[in-house]
């Protein structure tokens, strides 16, 4: 039975090091970390801390998937983003070759089965980037009639697609008429539909009973939809698998985020406070570039009152990406609908750096105004240098989500979940600034003060999360009588009470 262990460790508090720490040899293990640029840190650290050795699959032996699984056979041990790990779901279902002796009660003769290829391995995962997300290769209907219909899966009463024998061997027989990317996320137990809409879970659920043991780092856990994703499987599967979440102690916690609290300054945007900051209003309210520019000339005038004197590069902002972004990633960076109106965007520039997944030199595009940082951008950090955040979003969970997850939307336990969640996706997104370097943390490092930065939040609702977690640690933007906490707009927030050095 597969023990799958949550470890929720602050922003900034040494994730990463815990992880190199625990590697053991000679234990195997697959680490999945959110991007290329991390892979080559991790296993330069683990080789430097531990003698411990990684392989990186690679393109140039073929597929991705294949070279992973020929390492995986040759018992080593892998390291790999998350675009990869979402495509190995097969490796759950493929046999080892290696057999092993099943217990018998002494009836009969004992007989020798094949193990599972994740059988001796632990994996280990290094910040869940988002917790779901829609399949767009595939519109619904069409899976309905092409996949469905077809028999080429089945949909279980949970909402899980599962492949039937006619789509394994179409797949194994390497025919491209069906989306192979689409099987590979279903073999894995990673799309559900629910209510017409096609989702993909981003860690592959049988991906996550297969190996020995499962380690999950990330924080505010209890905002994160894979865990309220485990706890109900464990509730309708009992003793498929253990599940364990370790915190820190509240009193650790608290004292961290007291050191964070004293190092931001959370500010009110009130150029844009009548705008409404929901994903689905900035696409509906904000449409077209007629409706932008009000928008756009309110945000030129919040850089003339509030960044006057800031270097634009030191700014990172996220929003719906295609107000801001009028171009795709890795693109020359094009302004959109929004942007153009605000002085913000910059002209773009480029630069190089050399990739590891192609063994060549590829182009890097920014620009030199604000830096754009997808609101799910998670474990990096590139944009640590910035000392100014602009939060452009009221975070709320997608209503099929909520159905998914059993929680009738308006109820207590819905509205509970979906400011854990605001505050959940906040905070990792605020984290990828400068304020996650220095202070209170887990690395065994001398101490440092803690780099101080400057967030504003349009939304009411985000700054009365963000204040009152800070002061209180509540995950909520209500006081006990369902009052909304009221924020002090334009000045710091600060507790009482010092850091030790």
């Amino acid at each position: 039975m597969t023990h799958i262990r949550i470890v929720d460790r602050p922003c900034g508090y040494g994730k990463s090091t815990e992880i190199i720490n625990s590697y053991r040899a000679p234990e195997k293990y697959i680490t999945v970390v959110p991007f290329l640029s991390e892979i080559d840190r991790f296993m330069q650290a683990a080789l430097d801390r531990r003698g411990f050795r990684m392989t990186q699959p690679e393109a140039s032996e073929g597929r991705k998937t294949d070279h992973c699984e020929k390492i995986i056979r040759a018992g080593k041990s892998v390291i790999c983003t998350s675009a990869l790990f979402y495509r190995l779901g097969s490796l759950a279902t493929k046999g080892s070759n290696t057999p092993h002796l099943v217990a018998w009660d002494g009836t009969g003769t004992p007989t020798l089965t094949e193990r599972n290829l994740l059988d001796d391995y632990n994996l280990i995962i290094d910040e869940v980037i988002t917790p779901f997300e829609h399949a767009t290769s595939v519109k619904p209907t069409e899976f309905a009639q092409d996949y469905v219909d077809l028999g080429m899966a089945r949909v279980e009463a949970d909402g899980r697609v599962v492949p039937t024998g006619k789509w394994d061997a179409t797949y194994e027989a390497g025919n491209g008429t069906f989306d192979r990317a689409l099987y590979e996320r279903a073999k894995s137990g990673a799309l559900y539909q629910v209510s017409d809409n096609l989702f993909v879970l981003t860690v592959p659920f049988e991906l996550l009973t297969r190996p020995k043991t499962v380690t999950i780092y990330t924080y505010l856990s209890q905002g994160s939809v894979l865990l309220h994703f485990l706890n109900k499987h464990l509730a309708q599967h009992p003793g498929l698998f253990t599940l364990e979440v370790d915190r820190l102690p509240a009193d650790v916690e608290a004292r961290w985020r007291q050191d964070v609290s004293q190092a931001l300054t959370v500010e009110g945007l009130p150029e844009l406070e009548k705008w409404r900051w929901t994903y689905s209003a900035q696409l509906k309210g904000l449409k077209t570039r007629a409706q932008c520019v009000p928008a756009g000339n309110a945000l030129r005038k919040f850089r003339g009152r509030a960044l006057r004197r800031v270097d634009l590069t030191t700014v990172m902002l996220t929003s719906a990406r295609s107000i801001w972004c009028d171009h795709k990633t890795g693109d020359k960076p094009v302004a959109g609908k929004l942007s153009v109106h605000t002085r913000m965007f910059g002209r773009p520039t480029q630069e190089s750096r050399f990739a590891m997944d192609v063994q060549d030199h590829v182009k890097d595009w920014s620009t030199t105004g604000v830096q754009f940082v997808p609101n799910t951008t998670r474990g990096t950090n590139k944009h640590s240098d910035c000392t100014t955040a602009i939060y452009l979003y009221d975070q709320h969970p997608q209503p099929q989500l909520l159905r998914f997850l059993g929680l009738a939307q308006g109820s207590p336990e819905a509205r509970e979940f979906a400011d854990a969640y605001a505050l959940t996706e906040l905070v990792q997104w605020l984290f990828r600034s400068c304020i996650r370097k220095g202070g209170v943390n887990g690395t065994g490092q001398p101490w440092q003060p803690r780099q101080k930065a400057t967030v504003y939040l349009p939304s009411q609702r985000m700054r009365n999360l963000l204040t009152n977690w800070l002061e209180t640690g509540e995950m909520s933007s209500h006081d006990k009588d369902g009052i909304p906490h009221k924020p002090q707009r334009r000045r710091k927030r600060v507790l009482k009470g010092t850091v030790p050095a």
